[in-house]
Order: C-alpha cells, then structure tokens, then sequence
C-alpha cells in the first residue's frame, strides 16, 4: 500500500517504493497534497495529487546544503517536490484531461504510480475524494450551484428530483438494519410555485463493492404532517411502519434533514429557473410607426411617401 493518512495531522503520505517503478529518484517518503473539482454537479472523480519529498531529518540537522545553494523552488521548509499525479477513480487509471496537459515526466509519474497502487490505495484515495467533494457541495450556497433540470417536465408535470441525482457528493441519507445497509434516496417537488411538503424515498440496499442493489420499495412522506405510505405505483411488498420506525430510529432529526434538503433543492431551482428564464426570454421589437401618404418618404429622398416608395 503506497498512501496512508497521519491520524494526528490528518495529513496524506505516499511511501514510494524503491527503484524505476515511481520515477527514478522520487522515492521514499512524500507528503501529498490533494486537490478535487470542487462543482457541486460535477460527477468526474478525478483526484490531483501534488508531492513533496520528505527530507530526512539528519540532513535537516546537520544542514548539509547551505540554503543560499538550494535551488529556488526545489526545497522549502526542508522538503524537496516530486512531480504531480492525476487519478481517475472512475477508470483507476490516469486522468484523461491531464494526460493532454501535463509534462511527459507526470505523465510517466502518475502511469507508473498507477501501476503500483493496490485496492486499498484506491479506496483510501475514494474515500478522500468524497470527503472533499461532499465539504464542497454542502457548503456551496444555492444561486452557485446550476445543475441541468429539465424545465418543461417540472414545470408541467411536477416531475420530483432526487437531492442525490443533482447532487451526487451531497449528504446521504442511510441505514443499517439487520447487517445490511440500505440508502434512502429522496426525491423531491421543486417547483418554485408549489408548497407542499411531500418527499418520494426509494430504499435500496448496498452491496458489499458499494453499489445498489434491487429496489426495496418506496415511501411516500409528509414530512410536514409525518404521514408515511406507500405509493400507487410501487409494486414491490413493502412494511412501511416498519420502516418508518426503522428510520426514525436510525437518524432522530429525520424530518428536520428531509425538510433542510427539500428547501435546498427549491432553492437551487429557482435560481436556475430565473437564469433559463433570463436566457429564453424573447425580446419584443416595437411594431414599425405607421407612415401616412403624405408624410416624407423614410428613403430620405425628400420626396411624399405616395409619390416614392409607396408605390
């Protein structure tokens, strides 16, 4: 396993391993600063990692090098810079984008860092990535974020939008009951003129590799008037007081957060409604001033209009 987060600092470490494989002479220990895309609606899972070789500390006491030999930008603070790596955790393999941008000596780095990285590495770095993904969406305010809704489904049929599918970093809504964990995902009305309280959750369970499994049921909530059912369309045979003490047990502010996140979804919306409004709007050009059969022709011929263009 190359990467490793310091429990004290919380601080990403990557121990290079010796010989060819990471770069030649970037090995041994490095801190890594991480940087994600930090769009709300984004679902690329790209993770750019800069490093920062460790120097040991003898050489930091003994001063080996006197600072006015160092060369500008190689060292700072007693630590020499490695080269960048850019991860794409959707393919695990080299960002794409960074391949056409990057010096051939980062590419070279982050293809053989790659190669070197095992499962756990990957999902050390996934892990990561949602952590500051999800700081970023959470704490985005709503008029920044501008997700692509379907306008003209939401507006004449109330078509619901889920607070995961517009936002994918989002919180998430979940539960473990009987060892396995179910996610909960809300849907929700955001039409800016409607005031109604009602939440659509489909319950699925997780599978062991993180994804969802076959579809439990769905629960239709009031979460105003706390009335739960089930919805006309759901086929599947579904206990909701079950679930629902299941859920209340699970997260105590259920309500209150289903609420938070119905508000949020309107406001995003309605930000995003103004802007298409703004975009779409048509601009109505002023009917032609009517011209009389004895007025100056407009040709500036200085003639009357019947005896010029007129004809």
């Amino acid at each position: 396993m190359i990467f490793d987060v310091n429990r004290d600092s919380g601080k990403l470490f990557a121990t290079l391993p010796s010989g060819d494989q990471t770069g030649g002479d970037q090995t041994g220990r490095h801190e890594c600063l991480l940087t994600v895309c930090d769009n709300p609606t984004c679902r690329c899972r790209s993770i750019y990692l800069k490093f920062i070789a460790q120097k040991p500390a003898a050489d930091q006491q003994n001063g080996d090098q006197p600072a006015g030999d160092q060369p500008a930008g190689d060292q700072q603070n007693g630590q020499d810079t490695a080269p960048s790596a850019c991860v794409d955790l959707a393919t695990n393999g080299v960002d794409a984008g960074f391949r056409r941008m990057a010096s051939p000596q980062d590419i070279d780095f982050s293809e053989k860092l790659v190669a070197e990285m095992d499962p756990q590495d990957f999902s050390l770095l996934g892990q990561l990535h949602f952590v500051f993904k999800n700081l970023a969406t959470e704490e985005a305010k709503p008029d920044t974020i501008d997700p692509q809704f379907d306008f003209t489904a939401i507006e004449s049929s109330s078509t619901t939008q889920g607070y995961n599918a517009i936002l994918p970093f989002g919180d998430r809504l979940h539960l473990t009951h009987d060892g396995v964990d179910y996610a909960l995902l809300d849907r929700h009305c955001v039409r800016t003129d409607c005031g109604c309280s009602e939440v659509y959750i489909g319950v699925l369970p997780i599978t062991p590799d993180g994804k969802l499994g076959t579809h439990v049921g769905t629960i239709q909530l009031d979460y105003a008037r706390r009335q739960w059912k089930t919805t006309a369309k759901d086929d599947a045979p579904f206990d909701v007081p079950a679930w629902r003490q299941r859920i209340e047990t699970a997260i105590p502010d259920f309500y209150a957060h289903v609420s938070r996140r119905h508000t949020k979804l309107k406001a995003i919306y309605a930000h995003s409604w103004k802007r298409h409004l703004a975009t779409t709007r048509i601009t109505k050009t002023p009917p032609p001033k009517k011209i009389g059969r004895n007025d100056l022709c407009p040709c500036g011929s200085g003639k009357k209009y019947k005896k010029c263009c007129m004809a």
